[in-house]
């Protein structure tokens, strides 16, 4: 399997295009973002002008796509990679839709001879580009295994979670809960800041205690900075939430609606293309304080 097509090179999928052009792969992108387009073929990839065309001759076709409407049409819409892919060819959507969306497109593939697999990911950029992400896998195991070589340069672990589908809602159930430790951590630090509390201690004591977690340990890196990097941004979030909810919807969720609300609150003060962790500044300006560490 050397012959890849990448569809979608954001900030996430330009960094897995860019490892697997450095691992040999021949890889054929498209995005609408020309310019990204332009950099990945400084390093040896190859451009498309869609995904139909890009799909010609790949033993293997990857998606890292913002929402389930995008990805539909690259999928299966008038220039979508069924219009050319061959039986047999590999389907793997990294990007985070709806387990709904996930279950169509695997019976779209089913009937042009070709295999789908559901992969969202996390860990970041940084994960992205050392290869260090972890994929939770939907599908059938025979196909994940034949994905694995290609998995073995973006990811430090692969979970198989289930059927087509069961990526998709460990990854929504994972960022729901990423969501709501966010908020969490921005209203309780937040409020410690204005009563006194040295943002640096709390994190040192946090962190050892039970109080401590992974969000923890990544604020140093994003909301604590100057820079504030815009890693995943709060609209990408804030639609991650939503699709959650819907797949929720039956069920009790009350601190899921109320970070949505956060995150509703965040993009309507204009914050939604800043990361995620920015929604934390909600309760900066409510309090008059900064969560910025010395």
């Amino acid at each position: 399997m050397k012959n890849l097509a990448f569809i979608g090179v954001g900030k996430m999928g330009a960094r897995m295009a860019a490892r697997l052009v450095s691992a040999g792969f021949a890889v054929s992108v498209f995005d609408p973002d020309r310019a990204a387009v332009q950099q990945l073929v400084a390093k040896g990839a190859k451009a498309a002008g869609s995904p139909l065309e890009a799909a010609k001759n790949a033993d293997a076709v990857l998606f890292s796509l913002p929402t389930p409407a995008i990805l539909r049409d690259a999928v299966a819409g008038p220039t979508g990679v069924l219009k050319s892919v061959k039986a047999g060819t590999l389907l793997i959507d990294f990007s985070t839709v709806d387990p709904a969306t996930a279950k169509d497109l695997a019976k779209a593939a089913e009937g042009v001879g070709a295999h789908f697999l559901d992969s969202p990911v996390s860990g970041g950029v940084l994960g992205a580009e050392g290869g260090k992400l972890v994929l939770m896998v939907g599908g059938n195991a025979e196909v994940l295994a034949r994905a694995q070589p290609i998995f073995d340069h973006l990811a430090a672990r692969v979970v198989h979670c289930g059927p087509i589908g069961a990526g998709q809602l460990t990854k929504l159930s994972h960022n729901l809960l990423t969501a709501i430790n966010t908020v969490a951590l921005g209203e309780v630090l937040a409020a410690s800041l204005k009563a006194g509390a040295s943002l640096n201690v709390l994190t040192d004591v946090f962190s050892a205690g039970l109080a401590g977690s992974k969000m923890l340990d990544y604020l140093p890196k994003t909301l604590f900075t100057s820079e504030r990097p815009a890693n995943f941004a709060i609209d990408l979030m804030h639609k991650d939430i939503g699709l959650c909810l819907e797949e929720f919807a039956n069920y009790p969720m009350p601190l899921g609606q109320l970070a949505k609300q956060a995150y509703n609150a965040a993009r309507a003060k204009g914050l939604g293309g800043k990361d995620s962790t920015s929604v934390c500044e909600l309760y900066e300006d409510l309090l008059g304080v900064q969560l910025k560490s010395a």
